[in-house]
């Protein structure tokens, strides 16, 4: 019921239903015929009510021992034709998540959503938004719900208003013992890592000689901090990827958003001004990828100097960012000149950046994609994948409906951060036009769509990981192409939650390690090794060179040299006349 879908495939995304199913032949029909004849009165008195579940003779009827709970009730299966008493209750194909039945219906979550499916009126009824889990009462009247971080009570009627209900939690306190908390989260996150981990050996590691060894150093910890310091010690005497310890409570220093502005600013010394040396490039419509000195109405190019900010005059005594301190998406006057005087200066308002990360790193995509442009001649497209999650999927897709029609392709896996098993997005790669579709006048089009044909290399180093490590293992085991660069991170023992901390604290357990068909534990502390080993040194990178995307040009070129792409040509129209010149 709680699957997204038949397996990670992005078509088939909400194929799961309700259904009910009679435990009998006997069992009565979920939903009952509707006869539209009018009832026709027999205009005879009705009997009289009964005052008691009592017969003349003071005898209990059958049928009320049975409601009154006087009698054990015997739950009966027939499972002789079980898939013929199927029924789908009302409602599309989604994700649904059962809470429990109630008096006329049954109580579940969809889309965030709970909802009632009423049985007498046969249709679904939404009783509250923005609900993550909910459990039912005893006497099935109410329910209490979590709504991200708030928790409610409510009746199971349709129409409840957000927020209904809510619980104020903010009185509830609790005396702790720090020192015993300690102790027991020491215990329990030794067995948690024990009960969770991938192989019952625990990789050969003695874990009550683990235990009783760092159980010593309890007595002397004062902090929360300690104890995670002790923690990650033990889980790093299995020597495995993806085993991670996080805090649990404890005071953490408030962050200030600093306000960032998209740009690289350089200290011109002989002018005590900041001057702006670059602007990165953004897509203004994406707020991820906005670039707020490129935006609309704004007045600010690469070579000004900043003269003020919000009216404070910016100079090179002061760090420009303390004026943009709390300033994020806030409205900031911002004042530039291309010369270091303030006269003739020219004001923008600007909303400044809580991070460009993410504007660096399209940045740096760009910058690689028109270095392979150039070295290439236009013939080979470059698509970077910076994980294996929802992001890194986009990017592939974006990249194969951009570039399926290059000859040749770099696929970049270095700093792939990982995430979900690629095996879909080996898919994508591996697709091949089967058939071309002529339309009178146009360009043929193919099947399927977006496939490419030609020859393919990937990009990897020591940061692509986990994912990062599937992606390129099984781009090589399908023969896609050549590995190019140094050898992956070696981290695929995976992790999907496993029980957590009494203070919220959590130790990741990894669960689930990957073998071949050889029945060979592979990649996991070994990494995958490139076919082509190239180095990219850091200070050829600072210089805006790229080793690995040269050689992977210089590769591709080649291959394309020896095996070229084949031109598509429309075949002459077919004849199917039956009038020929004899």
């Amino acid at each position: 019921m709680n699957s997204p879908g038949y397996e990670f495939d992005y078509l088939y995304t909400n194929g799961t239903r309700i259904y009910a199913i009679a435990l009998t032949q006997k069992s009565p029909k979920l939903f009952k015929d509707k006869n539209d004849v009018e009832p026709v009165s027999d205009d005879k008195p009705a009997a009289p009510a009964a005052s008691s579940g009592k017969d003349k003779k003071g005898k209990t009827n059958a049928a009320d021992t049975v409601s009154s709970g006087k009698k054990d009730i015997k739950v009966e299966i027939d499972f002789n034709n079980i898939n013929d008493r199927i029924t789908a209750l009302p409602g599309e194909s989604g994700n649904y998540r059962l809470i429990g039945a109630v008096d006329g219906g049954l109580i579940f979550i969809s889309s965030g959503k709970l909802m009632k499916f009423n049985l007498n009126d046969e249709k679904n009824e939404e009783i509250l938004d923005r609900v993550m889990t909910a459990s039912v009462s005893a006497d099935k009247k109410t329910a209490i719900y979590r709504a991200g971080s708030d928790y409610g009570i409510i009746k199971l009627n349709p129409g409840q208003k957000s927020g209904a209900g809510k619980l104020n939690l903010g009185g509830l306190e609790m005396k702790i013992d720090p020192q015993k908390e300690w102790n027991q989260i020491y215990v329990d996150a030794w067995r948690i890592f024990r009960d969770y981990f991938y192989v019952n050996n625990i990789h050969g590691v003695n874990w009550i000689e683990v235990r009783n060894r760092y159980n010593v150093l309890l007595p002397y910890v004062s902090h929360r901090a300690d104890l995670d310091y002790i923690l990650n010690e033990i889980v790093a005497e299995t020597n495995t990827g993806h085993t991670y310890v996080d805090w649990g409570d404890f005071e953490n220093v408030k962050r200030i958003d600093n306000g960032l502005l998209g740009a690289e600013l350089t200290a011109d010394d002989a002018t005590g001004r900041y001057r702006i040396s670059k602007i990165y490039k953004g897509e203004n419509w994406n707020s991820s990828r906005r670039s707020p000195l490129t935006e609309q109405g704004v007045d600010v190019k690469e070579g000004d100097y900043i003269i003020s900010i919000d009216g404070k005059d910016v100079t090179t005594s002061l760090n420009p960012y303390m004026l943009l301190e709390n300033k994020t998406g806030k409205l900031v006057e911002i004042k530039v000149n291309s010369t270091a005087s303030s006269d003739n200066a020219r004001t923008s308002l600007i909303k400044p950046l809580t991070s460009e990360q993410e504007l660096r790193y399209f940045n740096w995509v760009n910058e690689r994609r028109a270095m392979v442009d150039k070295l290439s001649g236009g013939r080979i497209g470059y698509i970077h994948v910076p994980n294996t999650s929802a992001d890194g999927n986009r990017e592939l897709f974006h990249g194969m409906y951009t570039y399926y029609d290059k000859e040749a392709l770099i696929i970049d896996d270095r700093y792939n951060g990982g995430g979900f098993i690629p095996d879909r997005m080996a898919d994508l790669l591996d697709r091949h036009t089967l058939v071309y579709w002529h339309r009178n006048g146009l360009a043929p089009s193919k099947a399927p769509g977006i496939a490419h044909d030609g020859p393919k290399v990937m990009l990897i180093n020591g940061y692509s990981a986990s994912g990062g490590d599937a992606f390129p293992y099984f781009f090589k085991k399908m023969g896609l192409g050549k590995l190019i660069g140094t050898r992956t991170w070696g981290g695929l023992v995976g992790i999907s939650g496993n029980a957590r901390l009494v203070d919220g604290g959590n130790i990741s357990v990894p669960q689930f390690g990957i073998f071949d068909q050889e029945e060979g534990w592979i990649i996991e502390g070994v990494g995958v090794y490139p076919d082509i080993e190239v180095v990219d040194r850091p200070e050829q990178l600072a210089k805006g060179i790229d080793p690995s995307i040269e050689k992977a040009v210089e590769v591709l070129l080649q291959e394309l040299k020896d095996k070229p792409v084949k031109k598509v040509t429309i075949p002459a129209p077919p004849d199917r006349s039956k009038w020929h010149e004899e």
